[in-house]
């Protein structure tokens, strides 16, 4: 009985969590830090900002009001996160050609996106108590209502970061896995798959992570996920060849990408943990101009990171990232950047309140972020927490489905953190690891579940 109420109040905080942040006024979401641009763009739709250049970032606080406004060509990437903007803004369209206000409320997308979190939970929901299993849909409410609806997530919703599908794809990946493990069938399967190919094609940097928690299954479940481990890889290897085609189609903005995070990272890690800055200065013919800036993001520069690096266009990823790999000591220290830039888990370089200036959360709407803090040692235990979590299943010798799961969690969080420096290097670091404690949080869903399957044993079929 107990159980039943406690699904309830989990079912009800969810909503309420989702609900209240959505229709606060004024709008609560994450500011734009140019990034939007380039998925809003796939829509011709902008800020409404009369006379205010289309494309021209806002940090301090989002907007609410969108139009369909003429946009420099070659910005549009593509993304998963379309599949969600797109049927809205067709909605805006339509809407306009019947006599509607060529004006839009950002509130409606998040307001979808919303409806398509709460019928993933309701399924979920459904499928474990449908299979008798309480242990797993108490798990896996509470990790809904306390984790995916907290505002380092929610913040996302009235937006075009492609975040927003990259944390949905996640949860639909892995719920649809845990799912299939319990018991493989077609519509399980299904949901898996379908979360493995958003999350894939959701982010650039996403591209390879559903062949890893794919792999991940295999090894922590062995022959019980080996169906739902080559369905993961299978179709995340499609989603990476959608991405490396995305990531190599010759826009401007994808060119501007490249030379961002190229740059980002060599001045924000490789040059400032080298053992040998020499030897990385000669392998790159770097100039001094660009050396002033050791330490430093590009969006210091007095202008493009062209005219700076004058050779960054020459430069290939895979050539920064031996010079890392081959001076051990170097990675070292570079690998102790992800604790210490990890948190605050909400990026609080953009403003969350519209017509304010930074404004903060209201007390309505709490946020694990503030829990979480910005402490190193808090930090390092979420990055160790799924590893630790994995190994106690090992040596209790778990069940295939916690052991796969832990691991899922552990490579997960793991491969996040890193691919998150190696890509853009500290710059905006915490928004790109976002996932990073979404995972490591997950894994505690391993220990709650057990709790509740040993208080409700004599209510289980065994």
């Amino acid at each position: 009985m107990w159980a039943r109420v406690l699904l309830v109040a989990l079912s009800l905080l969810a909503i309420a969590r989702g609900l209240v942040l959505i229709r606060h006024e004024p709008l609560l979401a994450f500011a734009n830090s140019y990034d939007q641009i380039r998925y809003s763009s796939c829509l011709d739709l902008a800020p409404w900002r009369p006379g205010v250049p289309t494309d021209l970032a806002n940090p301090p606080a989002p907007y609410s009001r969108f139009a369909f406004q003429p946009l420099t060509v070659g910005n549009c990437m593509w993304t998963s996160d379309l599949l969600l903007t797109a049927p809205v803004a067709l909605g805006w369209r339509i809407s306009e050609q019947l006599g509607g206000r060529p004006i839009h409320s950002i509130r409606r997308l998040a307001e979808f996106r919303l409806l398509v979190w709460f019928a993933m939970g309701a399924w979920a929901t459904w499928f474990f108590l449908r299979e008798r299993r309480t242990d797993l849909a108490v798990a896996h409410l509470a990790w809904f209502a306390l984790v995916a609806m907290d505002p380092a997530n929610t913040l996302y919703l009235a937006t075009f970061y492609a975040e927003a599908a990259a944390v949905l794809a996640l949860y639909v990946c892995g719920v649809g896995a845990v799912a299939a493990l319990v018991r493989p069938t077609r519509t399980a399967l299904t949901v898996a798959a379908l979360g493995a190919l958003l999350l894939a094609t959701s982010k650039f940097q996403h591209l390879v992570l559903p062949i890893l928690l794919g792999a991940a299954i295999a090894v922590g479940a062995g022959r019980a996920g080996r169906r739902v481990a080559l369905v993961l890889i299978a179709v995340g290897v499609i989603g990476c060849a959608v991405q490396l085609a995305n990531g190599s189609r010759n826009t401007p903005m994808a060119h501007s990408i490249g030379m961002a995070n190229r740059a980002n990272f060599l001045l924000s890690v490789l040059l400032r943990e080298t053992s040998a800055r020499e030897r990385v200065t000669r392998a790159l013919d770097l100039d001094e101009a660009c050396l002033d800036y050791v330490g430093k993001s590009i969006y210091v520069m007095p202008g493009p990171v062209e005219k700076t690096c004058t050779n960054v266009d020459e430069w290939r990823r895979t050539t920064l990232w031996w010079l890392l790999i081959s001076d051990p000591a170097g990675l070292g220290r570079a690998l102790a950047h992800i604790p210490a830039q990890l948190l605050p888990w909400r990026p609080e370089h953009l403003g969350v309140v519209e017509d304010a200036r930074f404004g903060k959360l209201p007390p309505a709407t709490p946020s694990l972020s503030q829990a979480l803090g910005r402490n190193v040692a808090t930090a390092w235990t979420l990055l160790l927490l799924p590893w630790l979590v994995f190994a106690v299943c090992a040596v209790r010798r778990a069940s295939p489905l916690a052991c796969g799961f832990a691991l899922t969690c552990a490579v997960g969080s793991a491969s996040v953190a890193l691919v998150a420096l190696l890509g853009d290097g500290d710059v905006e670091y915490v928004k790109h690891a976002h996932l990073t404690i979404a995972f490591a949080l997950a894994s505690l869903c391993i220990p709650l579940a057990a709790a509740v399957r040993r208080s409700l044993r004599p209510q289980l079929v065994p």
